[in-house]
């Protein structure tokens, strides 16, 4: 029997989720909803020579690599329950990277 591959993790970039303004625990009371985005996925780690040594050496080089993460920030805008506008600099992720 052949074990099966795992996948390898989806790639650094833009991720989105469609948020409730109340579920974003800032302490603002809106029924309107955001497009609240974010950095997820893998980074590879470029092989080095310390991290060679180290996982001969049996340490591993788990959190050793770069991490995706923003690279640009967007501001976002909404209607609170007092019909007043708000405006949120840099809540959600513009551009995402692996850095490290």
């Amino acid at each position: 029997l052949v074990a099966p591959v795992a996948a390898p993790p989806p790639q650094c970039g833009l991720r989105s989720l469609r948020v409730g303004v109340s579920q974003l625990g800032l302490g603002y009371r809106s029924p309107e909803a955001l497009e609240f985005r974010y950095c997820g996925g893998g980074c590879p780690a470029p092989p080095t020579l310390h991290a060679l040594a180290l996982r001969a050496l049996g340490e591993g080089a788990a959190g050793n690599g770069p991490c995706c993460r923003p690279t640009r920030y967007e501001d976002a805008a909404f209607l609170d329950a007092e019909l007043r506008w708000q405006r949120l600099p840099g809540l959600s992720a513009g551009a995402c990277a692996c850095l490290g």
